[in-house]
């Protein structure tokens, strides 16, 4: 008989390859809606939206004249030209650290004191 390498690891696999299951079928989310969610949020007094894509840059749940032809959102140091919205973690957002966990705090922290200038303005003017 001719010395065979593989001969143990073949054995090991066709002993062993039935006694593995079968993969369960992925479950089906449960929690996912049937249809999109609407929401008047004027109507429900809702004032603020934290939006986070996570990994990839996806605007496409804004309906408002907010993106230039890239589709990227056209602003200011994270201040949009539409009134309370706002953005921060985009890439070079103001600089190359704008979009991790390290740079993100700059750009969140400028963006929170034009909110509260904001706030400011309107209780003073009160």
């Amino acid at each position: 008989m001719l010395f065979d390498p593989t001969r143990p690891a073949r054995e090991l696999y066709c002993r062993h390859r039935h006694a593995a299951s079968e993969p369960e079928p992925p479950r089906k989310d449960a929690w996912l809606p049937s249809e999109p969610a609407r929401l008047n949020l004027e109507a429900a007094n809702v004032t603020s939206v934290l939006w986070a894509t996570g990994y990839r840059l996806d605007f496409s749940i804004l309906d408002i004249p907010v993106l230039d032809e890239w589709n990227y959102p056209r602003h200011r140091r994270g201040v949009t030209e539409h009134p309370g919205l706002y953005a921060v973690g985009l890439p070079w957002l103001t600089g190359h650290g704008s979009s991790i966990v390290a740079g993100v705090g700059r750009d969140a922290e400028y963006i929170s004191q034009h909110i509260a200038g904001i706030i400011g303005q309107v209780i003073t003017a009160r």
